[in-house]
């Protein structure tokens, strides 16, 4: 029999019992995050190969990303908003769409992202990022599902 006052399992310092991960961090993770997008865009891997054959898997993995480097801040919050910058103003140029709502530009993302048939995988990975981030600044249903995913993701470092 054990006794009382015998502690099985202590987490690290400073981690608490709500960390998925221990006391990771959010930058920690959306830098292992951004590797696992480098590593699935080049598809070198046999994981990625795997996994990320489909390329809506890949999409996916950089909306996800984008939610994280939104939430991690910083130079990841940087990265993202000049990612989705540069993607929107191609978009939103007078000649191409004019009036584009922070809405609707999260739905063009998640369109461009999921429903062509891309051949390369940058389109897919740039668009879903964008997708993540777009998400934050639409608010209503988009903001719902970044608020959860990012929730998440803080529960998780």
């Amino acid at each position: 029999m054990t006794p009382m006052n015998t502690v099985l399992a202590a987490p690290a310092a400073g981690a608490s019992f709500t960390q998925g991960l221990g006391a990771v961090g959010l930058s920690s993770l959306a830098a292992a995050g951004f590797i696992v997008l480098i590593i699935a865009i080049r598809n070198k891997s046999k994981y990625t190969k795997k996994y990320f054959n489909d390329l809506r898997p890949l999409a996916v993995l950089a909306a996800v990303t984008g939610v994280l480097f939104m939430i991690a801040g910083g130079t990841w919050r940087n990265l993202a908003e000049g990612v989705h910058d540069t993607a929107a103003s191609a978009l939103t140029a007078p000649n191409l769409i004019a009036g584009v709502t922070p809405a609707g530009l999260a739905l063009i993302f998640f369109v461009m992202s999921f429903l062509p048939e891309w051949e390369r995988r940058l389109p897919p990975a740039i668009f879903g990022l964008s997708f993540g981030v777009s998400c934050g600044v639409a608010g209503a249903y988009w903001g719902i599902l970044f608020r959860v995913t990012g929730a998440f993701l803080e529960k998780l470092a």
